[in-house]
């Protein structure tokens, strides 16, 4: 009778593991870096505070000494994201929150600058190649950054393969994987120009690339190529 009542009630754990092993989130986040436009350097200490409406009460955070800000358990809707730091107030609208998603939102102050700068979250993504001068680079070396984007979520693709190849010169080739925040990096480049792409392999269908070419790079330069990828084709 001891063994009959062990058996069900292990068989009862099994059943509940199960059950929550299957469980759908029901919540997701906003996460993202705040940085300067100029210089890219990290902003920390910004205070960034997220909103459903007028009416909800807002959840506050600061970015870290990394730029880095991350707020959790919010409840699947549009949110409105603002951010104050050094005088100069960010407000990115409609940014959508999914169950069991992190949608990636990041912050870029324009230091000296003050301006406000309001942005639609909703506006068609965009695509274009922005550029400035890091202080540590030398005048013999330049670098290409980014970020890897669904272009139908407007989520950010970790895991993808992304490629930049000097001119012709296959043998200069390098690689690197985007990281959790869809965001990659290429240091120590020489100027020139080049040609960067990214794969994703989706199993059943594949593999999905994106191409950007003609990318000209100078020397001291950082230049950032943002990448969209169709994933849902």
């Amino acid at each position: 009778m001891r063994f009959l009542i062990l058996l069900a009630f292990l068989v009862g754990c099994g059943s509940t593991s199960t059950s929550a092993k299957r469980a759908r989130p029901t919540t997701g986040g906003i996460a993202g870096l705040a940085h300067d436009h100029d210089s890219r350097d990290p902003v920390a200490k910004a205070q960034i505070r997220v909103r459903a409406s007028e009416h909800a009460p807002p959840r506050t955070t600061l970015s870290s000494d990394r730029g880095l800000y991350d707020i959790q358990l919010l409840a699947p809707g549009r949110y409105t994201v603002t951010a104050l730091f050094a005088g100069q107030p960010i407000e990115i609208r409609n940014v959508e929150v999914r169950a069991g998603e992190i949608t990636m939102v990041d912050l870029m102050f324009t230091l000296g600058r003050p301006e406000p700068i309001r942005l639609d979250y909703d506006a068609p993504a965009g695509s274009e190649i922005d550029r400035y001068r890091p202080r540590h680079l030398t005048g013999a070396v330049a670098l290409i950054e980014g970020t890897v984007n669904d272009t139908t979520t407007r989520q950010r693709v970790p895991g993808a393969v992304v490629t930049a190849v000097h001119g012709d010169d296959i043998a200069s080739t390098q690689q690197t994987v985007s990281d959790e925040q869809g965001r990659y990096r290429f240091e120590a480049l020489r100027p020139g120009v080049y040609s960067i792409s990214a794969y994703y392999s989706i199993s059943g269908r594949g593999q999905i690339e994106v191409r950007r070419s003609g990318i000209t790079v100078d020397a001291a330069e950082a230049v950032v190529v943002p990448l969209w990828i169709e994933m849902t084709r």
